[in-house]
This record gives structure tokens, sequence and C-alpha cells, in this order.
């Protein structure tokens, strides 16, 4: 089933809600989600495959349309829709947009007025709103099967969403194991945790003009200290040269900070310590000492954003790893270290080639 709504309406928070857990990250940022991600909840008696979106919304450039594609693309083969509505805010033209897309698709659908802790001033017109889109295409039977207000922030009726959710869908046998609870590529939720950080340290100042990307993740050998773990990643650790230059040796990788580096694809040799092509963390394979070394490159527009992302003296770049890196250990279940290194990627936002490996592309 497929999650639908605008930017910021709450998306990703219900699909942790519901999941129990943390796969889609959340900022106050609107299109925070710029993935198509799969969270997979197991219930006794059930499976249910959740499909979070970017928000749908009305900017032009590259990147948005590609977005707005994803999401609409989603619920191909989907058997149930999940329409998010943020009743905290009044009725805009993206809200009609979507609801004119969904009245046009032939599958069940449940409407969730989100963000009630915050207030109910708007609920009645997103209904009155959804009434009158039926009239105009007159469609008599109503799609949705539940409207359902509730607060993903809060925990309020997530339970019963649950409920109207499982009730809602066909049976059919299980998709994925037990065991797995995303199929989200390993490295893309590693990009995403490092884009939620500096989204909420940054808030407003640039969220649009960034991109990150993961360019390395290994398995490492070796002994790292947590004070050096915790030191700000701009440059290489002493210590950690040697192991770096097999890592660079090995992925044929420029290590050098460049203002206008083109990224080019490459081909790596298959290596068991080389995570970045995994779906999920291998369990019982990782080593049972040492640490994950993951570098990152962090793409804005132009060099005074860059700026801004690094902070006086390298702060803001350090706290943004310090956090990230705190809940990566926790997918690894072992010691991260984490180098940052900021690039200026002139607009990258309309170059397909760009958008296509950060993972936004529809192709």
């Amino acid at each position: 089933m497929a999650i639908i709504g605008r930017p910021n309406a709450g998306k990703s928070t219900m699909l942790n809600a519901l999941l129990g857990s943390k796969i889609s990250i959340v900022s106050p940022i609107p299109q925070t989600t710029r993935h198509q991600i799969k969270g997979i909840l197991n219930l006794k008696n059930a499976q249910v495959v959740f499909v979070d979106t970017p928000g749908i919304h009305s900017f032009k450039d590259n990147l948005a349309m590609q977005l707005n594609t994803i999401a609409r693309q989603s619920i191909e083969g989907c058997d149930l829709l999940i329409y998010v509505a943020d009743t905290s805010r009044a009725f805009g033209k993206e809200e009609s947009e979507i609801m004119y897309f969904l009245s046009k698709q032939q599958i069940k659908i449940i409407m969730v007025l989100n963000k009630i802790d915050l207030g109910k001033k708007y609920m009645g017109e997103y209904m009155e709103c959804w009434q009158r889109v039926l009239k105009e295409r007159n469609i008599e039977k109503d799609p949705i099967a539940y409207y359902l207000p509730i607060s993903a922030k809060t925990g309020q009726n997530v339970i019963e969403l649950r409920g109207a959710i499982v009730d809602s869908l066909p049976e059919q046998v299980p998709f994925y194991d037990k065991e797995t609870d995303t199929d989200f590529p390993l490295k893309f939720r590693v990009a995403d945790i490092i884009r939620e950080k500096l989204f909420l340290i940054l808030k407003n100042e640039l969220p649009h003009s960034l991109a990150v990307e993961v360019e390395t993740i290994r398995d490492m050998e070796g002994k790292i200290k947590e004070k050096d773990i915790k030191r700000t990643e701009i440059g290489f650790l002493k210590e950690l040269q040697p192991q770096i230059a097999q890592i660079q040796a090995a992925d044929g990788a420029d290590m050098e900070e460049s203002e206008d580096e083109e990224i080019e694809d490459e081909e790596l040799e298959s290596d068991p310590s080389d995570l970045l092509s995994a779906l999920s963390v291998p369990k019982g394979q990782l080593k049972k000492s040492g640490f994950i070394y993951i570098k990152v490159n962090i793409y804005v527009n132009r060099a005074s954003q860059k700026k801004i992302v690094v902070g006086v003296g390298g702060k803001l770049l350090k706290e943004i790893g310090s956090t990230a890196r705190q809940e990566i250990e926790s997918i690894f279940g072992k010691k991260v270290y984490l180098q940052l290194w900021v690039q200026v990627l002139a607009d990258w936002q309309n170059k397909p080639r760009i958008l296509k490996e950060l993972g936004y592309s529809t192709e």
C-alpha cells in the first residue's frame, strides 16, 4: 500500500509510528523524503508493505518533477492508498491536485486526517472538498473506506489506523520474510539519516540546495578510539591513513576534495567488506572487531552554501556528523567512522545523470 500526500503532511512520521521503528527520515522541512521507501510491518496475522513517497508539489525543477513522478508511480500494483492530509493547515492547490488524482484511481483509499494534536480547525474542510471532487467527477461510490483523525506524532489513533489497514487489504502470501523491516538500500538509508540531520541543524537555510551521496561503506579491521571518532570528519585521522589508502586503491576513488568534481561511474570488485551495494546489514557476517568506515559527499550549488554547511571552524559539520553517526551505529551495531566532504556541484538538481546516481531517477 502507498502513502500519498503533499509535502510535510506527516507521511514519514505516520509510517514510523505504524512500524514502531524509524525507517523514513523526519524533519519539519517540507520534501524531506526524496525516495520511494518500503517499510514492512510483520504482525501475527498479517504482513503489510508500506510505500512512503515524496510529497506531491508544484515545484518546476527537474528534481521536483522526478519526485512527483516517484510519488505517482508508487501506487502501481498497490491494493490500498493511504491519503495523509495535514488538517492543521488550510486546504490548498496541491491538496486539490492530489484529490483529483486520487479520484481517478480504482483503488480503495483511507483518508488520514493527521496532526489533530495541533487542532481540528480544517478537518471538515478537507472532507467537504473531497465530496465536492466526487460530485464534480460524477463518482457515486466513495472510494474512501475510512476517514481517520490521528496524531502520528503523539500516537493517537495509530492502533486504530493499523487495524483499518489490515481490514482493507486482500489476503495474499507474504512478500518478505518476517525479519525484514525495509528493502531500502543501505547506502540510501545512511544518506537519508545524514540529510535529516542537515535539515534539522540547518533548518531553512538551504534544505533543497543540497544532496548526500554515500561513496564508500566498508567493514574495517583495526581499532579506533572513541575520542577520535568524535572528532570533526574533515580530513583523515593519521592512524587510519594506511587503511584508507587500501580503500583508495580498491575503489579507485579520488579522495581529494574538489569544488567542481564530476561524479563518474565506477565498477568495484566483489569484496565482502564492501557494503555499498548491500540492501541491509549482513547478519553475522560483519567483523567482530574493527569499525565501519563511511565516506560521504554532501553536494551544494554554491561556495557560499558550502561555508554554511561546514560552519565556523567546522563546527556545524562536526555536529551533523556526530548526531548522524550515533544513529548509523545503531544500524550496524558497531563503531562507525563517518567522513563527510562538502563539495560544490552547481545546479545538481537539473542534471539527470547526477539525479540518477543520487538515486532520484525514475528510469
